[in-house]
């Protein structure tokens, strides 16, 4: 009987298996089988006792629309029943000491018992002819042909099979530990995060939350893109100098007016502190959200300390998973035409060394949406859709994924649909200010009320870096007809040291001429063109295309600055 696995070294064995498979030349040149096999294997792991229909297969697995009859289209069970073909074609041909199985009549991915053979099938009368689907059916053991001795041979031959699979089990603790492209080097991968336990003062009131403070930034951690958080019990701190990661430290002190807690960041890279602040404790862990929030966002957003201290070390042969999503936020952020070239081909190369990393395919899906103001070639939004849904096929529970399908929503003119995958992204990374604010931005857009309190969240967790929810900010209070207010509140808008990009000469602009300050609209605006302006003959209207993504929120702004006399439609 084989022994037990746990559950994490269960998805380990799953991911790891599939990755290898996805490397073969058949999944290779089938991109449908391996956008299904992905997603079986990602619902194994996460729903293992609850296999998915015929419907959800179809829709979330091979992307068919949502009116799909699985009534009058056997779509889905002809492609499960190709991939189970598939698999038994190539372990036929390639000994494994693990093996995925899907039983037929079912679509739940399952591991081969450590014996080598797969679960009873459903339509056969015994279990003689039990064996592994496509396969020619292993010998039965019952056969009483066989004499003891071979049967001991057989027994024997199974125990051995039985102690190999064990012990690649709990020795292959790394899923990426395969011959992979993307596994040859770890810094495609985001750096770990160490959080060390969080220590008090002896006689400081507060000490007790000690552990709560913890819990709330591992949780909140494990919810960022931009890091991994190191496993608890892991390595001591002192080995993993060196490394490419990070140590967070929190400590409840006295201060002078209560107990209040330290933080520091420390880059186990060069071994010294980065960053360190103190705030007052807070009264409960209800309040933790809104005042330990803005700590986790400082040091794990897509522009926090982490991001922009891994920037300093990215070299131009680094193109392929992290790094490459470090570029593409700097192209998105800032709009640098030079650049999207050096985007455009780090996708490619991330997606060849994996097709289905959710972060990369959301990346990938943003740049088919580009105007061709940006890009000079025409939008494509049928391949940004498509991008959306592969990247939903692992990362259902992403940010990033979930936002990609909003944004195809938004750019679609669906806002309702919109709103859902958009504050769904929002809910899975609550502390990203980044997301916050582009959910607050689109819904903006749409016309509904509900964007200004995600534009606020978002400048509440990063005041210094959400200068697209502070923009569009300004644009709800102009349309409001709060002209004052919207500048009193732009003048205290200060440019993020990783770069202001286009958005704050914009809403300067903007803003100035609405209040009747028209030199000082008309610096902000040449400004903007001196800055991000082309070599070639651009109007005003093609400069705010290019400029801002959001086709709503460009048409608000256009409208704005023509309503201000600013530039003439």
């Amino acid at each position: 009987m084989a022994s037990p696995i746990s559950e994490e070294q269960r998805a380990q064995v799953l991911r790891a298996e599939t990755r290898i498979l996805l490397q073969s030349p058949d999944f290779i040149r089938s991109p449908v089988m391996s956008q299904l096999l992905n997603y079986l294997v990602e619902e194994a792991i996460s729903n293992p006792d609850h296999p998915p229909k015929a419907y959800q297969v179809a829709v979330d697995g091979l992307g068919r629309t949502e009116d799909f009859d699985v009534q009058a289209d056997s779509y889905p069970r002809v492609q499960v029943g190709r991939l189970r073909k598939m698999l038994a074609a190539y372990y036929s041909k390639h000994q494994s000491a693990t093996r995925l199985h899907i039983p037929i009549g079912h679509y739940a991915v399952e591991i081969l018992d450590d014996d080598g053979t797969a679960p009873a099938e459903p339509e056969m009368a015994g279990t003689e002819d039990i064996g592994p689907e496509g396969s020619p059916p292993a010998e039965p053991f019952r056969d009483r042909r066989f004499n003891n001795g071979l049967a001991i041979i057989g027994l024997l031959a199974i125990l051995l099979i039985a102690a190999i699979s064990l012990i690649w089990f709990l020795n292959r603790s790394d899923p990426l530990a395969s011959d992979t492209a993307i596994s040859a080097d770890y810094d495609t991968l985001p750096p770990k995060i160490y959080i060390a336990v969080s220590r008090a003062e002896d006689g400081v009131a507060g000490s007790s939350k000690s552990a709560e403070i913890q819990q709330f930034f591992e949780d909140s951690f494990a919810r960022s893109s931009q890091v991994r958080l190191a496993a608890a019990g892991g390595p001591d701190i002192v080995s993993a100098n060196g490394q490419n990661a990070y140590l967070f430290e929190s400590r409840v002190i006295a201060g002078p007016s209560g107990p209040e807690i330290k933080f520091l960041l420390t880059s186990l890279i060069e071994d010294e502190t980065i960053w360190s602040t103190t705030i007052a404790m807070p009264a409960s862990p209800a309040e933790f959200p809104e005042t330990l929030g803005p700590i986790s966002s400082r040091i794990t957003s897509i522009f926090g300390l982490v991001a922009t201290d891994q920037r300093k070390y990215l070299t131009d042969d680094a193109m392929i998973g992290y790094p490459c999503l470090l570029r593409f936020e700097s192209y998105r952020n800032n709009r640098d035409p030079e650049l999207l070239p050096v985007v455009d081909s780090c996708i490619q190369k991330s997606l060849a060394a994996d097709p289905f990393d959710s972060q990369i395919l959301a990346a990938a899906s943003f740049i088919s949406f580009l105007r061709k103001e940006a890009t000079g070639r025409e939008p494509n939004p049928e391949q940004g859709l498509e991008y959306a849904r592969r990247a939903m096929v692992r990362g259902r529970e992403n940010a990033s994924a979930n936002f990609a399908l909003a944004r195809s929503s938004f750019f679609n003119g669906n806002c309702s649909r919109g709103k859902e995958f958009a504050e769904k992204a929002a809910a899975l990374d609550p502390y990203e200010a980044t997301i916050q604010a582009q959910t607050g931005a689109f819904l903006f857009g749409c016309g509904d009320p509900a964007g200004t309190r995600y534009l606020r969240r978002a400048i509440a967790l990063d005041p210094r870096g959400s200068l697209v929810a502070e923009t569009a900010l300004v644009l709800t209070l102009m349309a409001e007809g709060k002209n004052e207010q919207a500048l009193e509140y732009a003048e205290q808008i200060v440019p993020s040291s990783t770069a202001a990009g286009p958005y704050y000469d914009i809403t300067m602009a903007m803003v100035y001429a609405r209040n009747g300050r028209t030199q000082d609209a008309r610096t902000s605006w040449r400004q903007l063109v001196a800055t991000y302006g082309t070599d070639q003959d651009e109007n005003p209207e093609q400069l705010l295309k290019r400029l801002i993504t959001n086709p709503m929120l460009a048409e608000r702004a256009l409208q704005q600055l023509v309503k201000s006399g600013l530039i003439t439609e």
